[in-house]
């Protein structure tokens, strides 16, 4: 059991478990798909469009998550997790590629296609692993590969180069996504109704709120040829 998890909740006859916990998990979803639907202006260039990919199955990966893994795991069961952790792997996988195009004018082409590559064998193997090892710890990592490893230094480069704000933006969401992940990993909790769960989800909506800002200020120092439907 969680420490400090929510007790259940009964709405009429339905058993709804982890309330707040769920709760916080859809107001992350919220400003998910907020960021999502409001940065379509941007979407022509192709960085800009992977990162809005990557706020739509964010979004539906926590919904998912929501309802499976938390308010009604009694009736999907735990297996059923996987279908939240199978999303969860590909939506920050948007996030490392859209920071590779973002990025690409501030690394060499060899060292570009290098990461292409790298990202993609990274991916397969935590695709692997995920149905090997069936441990969200599997998620996190990978997590923390893209956000820290890949869209954290590229955006840091790009930044030092250009002084881009959407490189600035952008390694602020990553600091409080950190931040989210030190409370759930030092069980940060409140009580039994805000545990350390529900403060993560409250970071990571806002470094979800912070990539959206990232994304409104598109700078001019994205080219308009790098678009969304031209092949890499």
């Amino acid at each position: 059991m969680t420490p400090f998890q929510n007790p259940t909740i009964y709405i009429g006859g339905l058993r709804v478990d982890e309330p707040v916990t769920t709760l916080t998990d859809v107001l992350f979803c919220a400003v998910c798909f907020f960021a999502f639907f409001n940065t379509r202006p941007h979407d022509k260039h192709k960085a800009i469009y992977l990162y809005r990919w990557f706020f739509l199955l964010t979004g539906i990966s926590t919904f998912v998550a929501a309802i499976i893994g938390h308010a009604f795991l009694y009736y999907f069961g735990k297996d059923a997790k996987i279908y939240g952790w199978v999303l969860g792997i590909f939506s920050v996988s948007f996030a490392q590629f859209a920071a590779l195009y973002h990025t690409r004018q501030s690394i060499n082409r060899p060292f570009f296609n290098l990461l292409i590559i790298a990202c993609s064998l990274e991916i397969i193997l935590t695709c692997i692993l995920i149905f090997a090892v069936w441990s969200f710890v599997i998620i996190e990592l990978h997590t923390a590969f893209s956000l820290v490893m890949i869209v954290t230094i590229l955006e840091y480069i790009h930044y030092k180069k250009t002084n881009s704000q959407l490189s600035l933006y952008m390694m602020y969401g990553v600091g409080v996504a950190i931040i989210a992940v030190l409370c759930h990993i030092l069980k940060i909790a409140f009580s039994i109704w805000f545990n350390h769960i529900d403060l993560s989800h409250l970071f990571m909506a806002l470094s979800m709120y912070l990539m959206y800002k990232a994304i409104k200020k598109f700078d001019s120092f994205n080219p308009p040829r790098f678009i969304a439907h031209q092949n890499p």
